[in-house]
């Protein structure tokens, strides 16, 4: 995909449960084989490689004899606990077959949402790679609270890639790129649009996610300028042909305007946002049109309880959602001093994104 692809030197590959596994959710090992394969081939070449893997909670159900992916998160953790020993053993085993050490990294929301904890996990991951050690990175499912999910591995992965400042995200799944009537598009300058008219997220019972959360991952890693491949995994060689530059897949560009690292944090790293913010006409045309801060005397209504410091949303008066920020004060707070005339700054624009920013 050009000289631009051919200068990789870090990138994160997240790897589908559709791609290790089959329909009954059993781990295919040759497949496991093939990708350590061409991981142990690109490091040689000087390439720090990651991977973000699914697989463990689909190979849970495969040892429980379940069919259809279970409901309660209780459930889902119990698979996870079961397969993810068995899907680690396996990467272990394979990547053994080089002399190279793997190391096991499970996360949830609440790492990469906390500054210093995102700061920490990033630590790890450099240092692993400084020590030619391949991370294999999941979600920490057996212990995360639907509070604190990254919904998908998609997302993990976009996450990842932004703090370990990758060069390149590759999403392999069981579709060959993006398709566009048909046909795969192999360069996406913009996300914008393109989520109208995609299919349902993923017709197995054993796996999540499908092209709206790739999308989302191909938004987030682009606002870290990182470009990002969806290819298809189940080909042989896709690894080594797109770390050699080789046309494969969809290349989404990173857009030329970009957040800055904190607006970053505040549209993405955060996920969901503990309180809403509903402001008047003016308000909303002060922050949209005219870049200002959010004063206590624009709010209307203060919806959720918060403690100051809170990640919240900011709508209008028909619940459109027009930015995201951080509170300076508490719901409480807020609600004794709402239609107050004194100037108070709620959420001060540098701790604020528009909807239109990150939605580039």
């Amino acid at each position: 995909m050009g000289d631009a692809q051919r200068s990789i030197q870090r990138f994160v590959v997240k790897v589908g449960g559709s791609v290790l596994t089959d329909h009954a959710g059993r781990l295919l090992g040759e497949r496991i084989d093939r990708l350590a394969r061409q991981v142990v081939q690109g490091s040689r070449e000087h390439h720090q490689p990651l991977i973000v893997s699914s697989g463990a909670i689909a190979c849970g159900m495969a040892k429980l004899g379940l069919r259809k992916r279970p409901a309660s998160l209780a459930q889902l953790q119990a698979c996870a606990a079961i397969g993810q020993s068995e899907l680690m053993h396996r990467y272990t085993a394979a990547f053994a077959k080089y002399g190279v050490t793997t190391a096991q990294v499970l996360l949830t929301q609440e790492d990469l949402s906390n500054r210093a904890r995102f700061r920490n996990a990033k630590q790890t991951l450099l240092t692993l790679l400084h020590r030619r050690v391949v991370p294999i990175i999941n979600e920490n499912d057996t212990v995360a609270v639907e509070e604190i999910t990254f919904g998908d591995n998609d997302r993990l992965a976009a996450l990842v890639a932004a703090a370990v400042d990758a060069h390149l995200l590759i999403l392999l799944s069981d579709v060959d790129g993006f398709l566009k009537e048909g046909r795969v598009v192999e360069r996406v300058e913009s996300v914008n649009g393109l989520h109208a008219g995609i299919g349902a997220s993923t017709r197995r019972q054993t796996t999540k996610g499908g092209m709206a959360s790739k999308l989302e991952a191909a938004r987030i890693a682009g606002h870290s300028g990182i470009p990002m491949v969806i290819a298809n995994g189940l080909q042989p060689s896709v690894l080594t042909d797109i770390l050699a530059g080789k046309t494969v897949g969809t290349l989404f560009v990173p857009p030329r305007t970009r957040l800055t690292s904190r607006k970053w944090w505040i549209a993405f790293a955060l996920r969901q946002p503990k309180g809403s913010l509903v402001v008047d006409a003016g308000a909303a045309d002060a922050i949209v049109e005219g870049g200002k801060s959010l004063l206590v005397s624009g709010i209307a209504k203060v919806q959720g309880r918060f403690e100051s410091g809170a990640f919240v949303s900011i709508v209008d008066g028909r619940g459109t959602e027009l930015a995201r920020g951080v509170s300076a004060y508490s719901s409480l707070e807020l609600a004794r001093v709402l239609g107050q005339s004194r100037v108070r700054e709620a959420v001060h624009r540098d701790h604020l994104v528009l909807a239109r920013e990150w939605q580039r």
